[in-house]
């Protein structure tokens, strides 16, 4: 399918729509992102990086944002590589061949594969420069770049260009008396590896990437020096993701496109991307299951047949989860075992996973030992999480299944979770028909199948 899949983007210099096969793209953007002349493994691995980017972004597969590009055919390349452009049009063909389909996957999920030219020792981790943690986006050490000519610049300023750009202001300039930059530049943090994370320029406090963009400067990593007002830098762009001149290096030294990839991002894996299909709704989507209580916390216990809550949660979850998965779906147990979780912890893990959706098993107990049926709870004013409770609602209805409906609920696992969740009630322990049936394993199947095919209403109407 991925020659056939097509990607819509909006033309720079037109902001006409455009469309063009995602191989073709991949070759366009190839000739243009990087040097050419890099060793063929490296160009692999921005290849990769250029699908996978474009793959995140289509609103296919849920991009927010129009794709805004200025593409160059290669053709445009004739006169810049002159004699050598049919040889490195094969190049970029051979390049495209042997990577086709191949993404970087974080939790199943095309990753947001940022790059830079060079990074000047240490690449740096996404809140630094992007304000927000992306587990897969951390910084490493790098020493392969060392030998580029972009390991090292300088750039120099008057006073006044750096007042002008940055829109502060500063004290009368004598200029008799030759005053230090650094009455005028002070507060300087960095981080353990020479990057600026913080900066007083003039009246006004920036964030190294702030001072960075409005000064045009190549680079996080740079030292100042007072009588000159000259910038003295390590590395080239924003310091995140993969660095294009240790790629390179890597490349030489015998690594392949995947060490490459792996050095840089975190925790990936580099996969052919399967697109959503018939067989597969919930591809692309992330599931945490929550099966209640655990280990020396046995939740409520069956009147009738001594039935162990924690159990029946386990048993339905282990069954929901592989349902899930054969539908495409990512699905994480809060608890793979017999064991007594925090809820906090519990809530951690979820919050690290960052799901689509969070849903926890339970099972509940009455004195009235006739109430029976499942009930549902969503936090607060979730209307998503109550869309879905009612769409499950509906599935356990038509499967002949007591239900008694749908409320908010304070829970302390609700509060703790940064995503839409909802709690399942499937039944009461303390009714002795329903104890009956819960051990059943077809009874949970009933369940799953009904709790999966709301799930399978939510995401695809």
């Amino acid at each position: 399918m991925v020659d056939k899949f097509n990607i819509k983007y909006i033309d720079n210099k037109s902001n006409i729509e455009m469309e063009m096969p995602l191989e073709k793209l991949v070759k366009s953007l190839l000739a243009l992102e990087i040097d050419i002349n890099f060793h063929i493994e490296a160009l692999k691995a921005q290849a990769i990086i250029i699908r996978t980017n474009l793959l995140r972004s289509s609103k296919f597969l849920g991009g927010s944002e129009d794709i805004k590009l200025e593409i160059k055919p290669l053709e445009f390349f004739k006169d810049i590589w002159n004699e050598n452009y049919n040889k490195n049009i094969d190049k970029v063909n051979t390049v495209v061949e042997e990577t086709k389909g191949l993404v970087i996957l974080y939790d199943n999920k095309p990753i947001d594969a940022k790059y830079h030219i060079c990074c000047g020792g240490s690449t740096e981790n996404a809140e630094n420069v992007l304000g927000n943690q992306v587990n897969y986006l951390r910084r490493v050490l790098c020493n392969h770049c060392k030998d580029s000519k972009y390991w090292e610049s300088e750039k120099t300023y008057r006073l006044e260009e750096i007042a002008e750009k940055t829109q502060t202001k500063f004290p009368e300039i004598d200029e008799c008396n030759k005053i230090e930059i650094l009455n005028f530049i002070e507060n300087i943090e960095k981080d353990q590896y020479g990057r600026i994370e913080s900066i007083k320029v003039g009246n006004k406090n920036f964030r190294g990437t702030e001072l960075m963009e409005k000064l045009n400067l190549p680079s996080t990593k740079f030292n100042i020096y007072p009588s000159e007002i000259k910038f003295i830098f390590k590395g080239t762009g924003h310091g995140v993701g993969l660095c294009q001149q240790g790629a390179e290096k890597m490349a030489q030294d015998g690594n392949n496109f995947q060490d490459i990839l792996e050095y840089y991002y975190t925790r990936i894996k580099i996969a052919e991307f399967t697109f959503p299909c018939i067989e597969k709704p919930l591809y692309g989507k992330i599931l945490v299951i929550d099966p209640g209580h655990g280990g020396e916390d046995r939740g409520y216990i069956g009147d009738y047949l001594q039935t162990e809550e924690k159990n029946i949660a386990m048993s339905l979850s282990q069954i929901l989860k592989k349902s899930l998965e054969n539908k495409g779906a990512v699905v994480h147990l809060t608890r793979e075992i017999d064991e007594n979780i925090l809820i906090i912890e519990r809530a951690r893990k979820t919050n690290e996973i960052h799901p689509d959706f969070f849903i926890s098993i339970h099972l509940d107990y009455y004195p009235n030992s006739t109430m029976k049926g499942t009930e549902i709870f969503y936090f607060r004013q979730d209307h998503l999480a109550k869309n879905l409770g009612n769409l499950i609602l509906g599935e356990l209805k038509a499967e002949g299944i007591p239900v008694r409906g749908i409320k908010e609920g304070n829970f302390y696992v609700f509060r703790g979770i940064n995503t839409s969740s909802l709690l399942i009630e499937i039944g009461y322990l303390s009714n002795p028909e329903e104890e009956v049936v819960l051990i059943q394993e077809k009874y949970l199947k009933k369940l799953a199948n009904s709790i999966e095919s709301g799930i399978l209403k939510y995401f695809n109407g």
